[in-house]
């Protein structure tokens, strides 16, 4: 039996989503709702995340899977729900849990994606707004940063804004939309594709910013791509999966 958890969490005390190995013990979220399913279940399970997000990003609709394993109790999804947020800590909520088909990959049937990029222009953030939020001392100029952010747009090869060391199959993804809006003094980047990089989504924000504060023209942002934004401002909002498969 294959279940579907949605989660979310603020990044900010975690070190990425991905477990991983080695001589100290390093707080991840798939680490800990593992652990948390592994408790409610009596044996050990492995989830399976649609995005590894890196240390210090947050997620409002991440989306995992896992399996049963035969002989475990078949823990009720609300009562899953319920029991794994009893053992969880408060910064990662499971939102919802649900049977789906056993052909469901929370991360290879995903078609689409959406993050959220929050950047504060102040002289110092709030301590809450700092919990989701990256300050943006410097003037920016929002009508220079929606022009570069038009230039971005499309299906391409996002190698150059991808953290070096990462090895995907392919680098080239489509970016279907890229938007910059204001609320008051907080600028918010919306980026919507089928797929993204390691540390993509973070790199287009640092060029957006660059021509923000007019270090780039708008026209040359896909040639000359920006510093790694800073993660806290960065939340993965929402993925989506076509119909048939959603469970």
């Amino acid at each position: 039996m294959r279940r579907r958890l949605d989660l979310a969490y603020l990044g900010t005390h975690f070190e990425g989503w991905q477990a991983q190995d080695g001589p100290r013990p390093v707080r991840t979220v798939q680490g800990e709702v593992e652990q948390a399913l592994t408790t409610l279940h009596g044996v050990s399970i492995r989830l399976h995340g649609t995005s590894r997000t890196d240390a210090g990003v947050h997620a409002e609709g991440q989306v995992a899977h896992f399996d049963v394993p035969e002989g475990a109790p078949l823990v009720p999804p609300e009562g899953l729900r319920r029991g794994l947020n009893t053992l969880l800590a408060g910064d990662v909520r499971v939102l919802g849990a649900r049977g789906v088909p056993d052909e469901f990959h929370a991360r290879f049937d995903a078609v689409r994606k959406t993050y959220v990029y929050r950047l504060r222009r102040a002289d110092t953030l709030h301590p809450i707004h700092g919990l989701n939020e990256a300050l943006a001392r410097a003037r920016l100029s929002v009508p220079a940063m929606q022009e570069a952010a038009a230039t971005l747009v499309g299906c391409r090869d996002f190698e150059r804004f991808s953290v070096k060391g990462s090895e995907p199959k392919s680098t080239v993804r489509t970016l279907e939309r890229l938007e910059v809006g204001e609320e008051g003094t907080l600028v918010v980047i919306t980026a919507v594709g089928d797929g993204f990089l390691r540390g993509m989504v973070r790199r287009l924000v640092g060029t957006l910013r660059d021509a923000g504060r007019g270090r780039i023209r708008p026209r040359d942002a896909f040639e000359r791509p920006g510093e790694t934004a800073e993660a806290r401002g960065l939340t993965l909002v929402s993925v989506e999966y076509p119909f048939s498969n959603d469970g």
